[in-house]
């Protein structure tokens, strides 16, 4: 049906709204980390193959971008964990790690050592990620006009993949997972290959590209990881979990899209693509819809590896801080 419609990423949102609805009706459905990872890391190898020596002199127009993206978090922050704190009635701890624009699994394990509900954090990241896929690409469309839809070029219309094609992306994927494991990078399945494959197409030693059947089998498998965390939730839990969760992804993507406008006004730069490296996507969702939107993805990735980082340093101080004082 997405594909028909001509909806950005049709194999993600198809396959997130089919399990999200199993989901929701009771079928024994879930998403295991035996397909998740090696699913993220195919899709890290195409978006490390999106990076070349094309994207160093634009370098330096990124640098306010980056610059500004701690404020950009710290606005952000304060009025998700405010509305989680006074909406939803959230305990302090669990009002701060719902709120926080970093990813689920680092929020839920920070939350978890602080004394949070973590099930709620994870339900609540899960329903954000899963709101601003559905809705950010057709935003953008509606905002800023049809954007041109063209094959990406980190992938091949070849059917058969040639050995030397399944050797570099064997290679990237195998040496990927063990550094980013290693260095414990966070979503290592996704940016240790990540890093392995932009390494590999930045020095020239290959310019290597995914079959385009291999990266939708990827893109479904992204869809159904992200609608297979409802399962387990009553029809009353779920609708709650939603009413909140969407209640803060209109406060994020109005920040978003207010920050995105107002650094492309000072710029010049491109505010849909402002929008994307800002927006409270996850990074391999945020990067996958740079693609289907024949947009430049190595942007989206750094500035949400940026933005990661930034949240893992910052959200124990900042909790640390406020433990300090009463919050009512």
């Amino acid at each position: 049906m997405f594909l028909e419609i001509g909806a950005p990423l049709p194999w993600v949102l198809g396959s997130m709204a089919a399990c999200a609805i199993a989901s929701v009706v009771g079928l024994p459905i879930q998403a295991s980390s035996a397909t998740r990872r090696p699913m993220a890391a195919v899709i890290g190898v195409v978006l490390g193959s999106s990076f070349g020596p094309h994207l160093l002199p634009q370098a330096r127009d990124w640098i306010i971008p980056l610059l500004a993206l701690p404020f950009f978090l710290a606005s952000a922050a304060l009025l998700c964990v405010t509305y989680f704190r006074r909406v939803a009635k959230f305990d302090p701890a669990t009002a701060y790690f719902a709120g926080m624009p970093g990813g689920i699994a680092e929020m839920v394990v920070m939350g978890a050592e602080r004394g949070a509900d973590e099930r709620t954090i994870g339900l609540i990241h899960g329903a954000r990620i899963f709101f601003v896929v559905f809705i950010l690409p057709f935003l953008i469309r509606l905002d800023h006009g049809p954007v041109a839809i063209a094959p990406t070029a980190a992938v091949t219309g070849e059917v058969v993949a040639d050995w030397s094609l399944l050797l570099w992306v064997g290679g990237c994927v195998a040496l990927g997972l063990f550094l980013g494991k290693l260095l414990r990078l966070p979503a290592w399945h996704l940016v240790g290959p990540l890093a392995v494959s932009a390494a590999v197409h930045m020095s020239g030693l290959a310019d290597f590209r995914i079959p385009g059947w291999a990266l939708a089998a990827a893109q479904v498998g992204l869809g159904a990881t992200i609608g297979c965390r409802f399962v387990g939730l009553t029809m009353k839990a779920l609708l709650h979990t939603l009413a909140l969760a969407a209640g803060s992804t209109l406060i994020l993507l109005a920040v978003t899209f207010a920050w995105a406008a107002g650094i492309g006004a000072l710029t010049g730069l491109d505010p849909v693509l402002l929008t994307l490296a800002y927006s409270p996507g996850g990074l391999a969702e945020m990067s996958m819809v740079a693609l289907s939107l024949a947009l430049e993805p190595g942007v989206v990735i750094i500035h949400h590896l940026t933005r990661v980082v930034l949240v893992l340093i910052a959200a124990p101080l900042g909790f640390r801080t406020l433990a300090r004082q009463p919050i009512d």
